[in-house]
């Protein structure tokens, strides 16, 4: 989908990422948390990897859909965690959206609509072709749970109180088993996981690592 199609109010920005670029909306994330934590969930088991040292590598990232093309976007990502997640949870409009580029970059638009993502990651093109995209973007949305508590997902959720994300982000990977002894952080899993595996964050989680990287990243997330 046409990033400008989904988002007809950037095509009017003087942003140097989105001028005159063609840019494709690959997926709707949403950052679930509550005033205790932030609950991301563990990659499907087709989609882990393996380290050169045979290790499995699994994808620690957020609910993610395909956008539909049915405005507004968000509803469809917040009916998937209503079905998925078997939780409530709402847009939170930040009033600002942040743009993270290819290269790490950051841009901040300021006054938004309220359905703007809260986050853009921008990624390269991953495939040639006849219609090769400038770049490729998933939209990233706050979506503070309404209801009491968050239920396990499959293949697994892993919570992380927020007076530690700074904690969990610092690294590029976990071992499983040092993220099992962190007080702070708690896993759920409805099957085992390999004990050697290490837990690696993904596009969303990328992009707020990169926020807090260029110290944009508001005081209210760790606290």
């Amino acid at each position: 989908m046409d990033l400008f199609d989904a988002y007809p109010q950037l095509a009017d920005r003087d942003v140097t990422v989105l001028r005159g670029r063609s840019l494709r909306l690959i997926a709707l994330a949403g950052i679930v948390y509550d005033d205790e934590a932030f609950y991301f969930e563990l990659g499907q088991q087709r989609h882990w990897g393996r380290l050169p040292s045979g290790e499995a590598a699994i994808g620690v990232g957020t609910p993610t859909v395909y956008p539909e093309g049915i405005a507004p976007l968000h509803h469809t990502l917040i009916r998937h965690v209503r079905k998925s997640w078997r939780c409530q949870v709402e847009l939170y409009p930040a009033g600002h959206s942040y743009l993270v580029t290819e290269v790490g970059e950051v841009d901040v638009l300021t006054d938004v609509e309220a359905h703007v993502p809260y986050i853009l990651v921008f990624t390269p093109p991953r495939l040639g072709g006849a219609e090769v995209p400038d770049a490729l973007v998933q939209a990233v949305y706050l979506l503070p749970v309404k209801n009491p508590s968050v239920r396990a997902v499959s293949p697994g959720l892993l919570k992380i109180e927020r007076v530690a994300l700074t904690k969990f982000l610092e690294p590029e990977s976990w071992l499983l088993q040092d993220i099992e002894q962190r007080p702070w952080a708690a896993l759920y899993s409805d099957r085992p996981l390999p004990p050697d595996a290490r837990l690696r964050p993904v596009l969303a989680l990328r992009g707020i690592r990169r926020l807090w990287e260029a110290d944009l990243l508001p005081g209210v997330w760790t606290t």
